[in-house]
């Protein structure tokens, strides 16, 4: 993102990260940056359901998640208020909660 922001963003009065690269240069749509992330999906082979940009969020914070991050910090990281609104995008890795359900407890009821 720092890349993006100092070498190829078009310096701009507005305020958003995205902003076109062709004038007339302007904040780039939500159906825009979606556009871009189901064709880059496309490009890369990766058939999941939903290929937009929130793909990419629950990627990010179900890795941060995987990584050990608490959901505070995965929500500061995705810059949500709550950490509600953080766990909509952390979904519970089933692999490891089955691995801990297999665990042996000997001899203990």
């Amino acid at each position: 993102m720092a890349r993006y922001i100092d070498t190829v963003r078009p310096h701009s009065a507005f305020p958003e990260i995205f902003i076109g690269l062709h004038a007339p240069q302007r904040p780039l749509t939500p159906m825009a940056i979606y556009a871009i992330a189901n064709d880059r999906f496309k490009a890369l082979g990766i058939t999941i359901q939903h290929r937009g940009p929130h793909a990419l969020r629950h990627a990010c914070a179900a890795r941060l998640f995987a990584e050990g991050l608490s959901f505070k910090e995965i929500g500061d990281h995705l810059g949500h208020r709550s950490t509600s609104a953080t766990m909509t995008y952390a979904k519970v890795n089933m692999a490891a909660l089955r691995e801990v359900g297999d665990f042996d407890l000997g001899e203990l009821p």
